[in-house]
């Protein structure tokens, strides 16, 4: 393992970690509310830009994981999600590809 995969992997385990964390906080907490919030007005033509949110989401995708709102709500199960997202060679390949990075090569 590379340290560069190292990293992503530890990035997104840890991306995946903070919106479960996210999803059960409470209502009122501010890092809740942000979460939550819808932004007003218009956005620039082109494609909108990508979320964190989305981005996690995409790497649950990937780690073929349904319905993590309700999978959230179990610490021990979401635990284990994390520990499988760090461990995941997918994710990391994923971003690889994402980032113009042959595979192969990088040793």
């Amino acid at each position: 393992m590379s340290k560069g995969e190292s990293i992503v992997k530890w990035i997104k385990g840890q991306r995946i970690s903070w919106l479960g964390h996210l999803e059960r906080m409470e209502e009122d907490r501010m890092p809740k509310k942000i979460f939550t919030q819808e932004l007003e007005g218009t956005r620039q033509r082109g494609r909108p830009r990508k979320g964190w949110k989305g981005e996690a989401e995409r790497d649950l995708q990937v780690l073929a994981v349904r319905r993590w709102r309700e999978l959230v709500t179990d610490r021990k199960k979401w635990k284990d999600t994390v520990r499988q997202a760090k461990a995941h060679y997918g994710l990391y390949s994923q971003w690889k590809k994402k980032n113009g990075k042959n595979i192969h090569q990088e040793k």
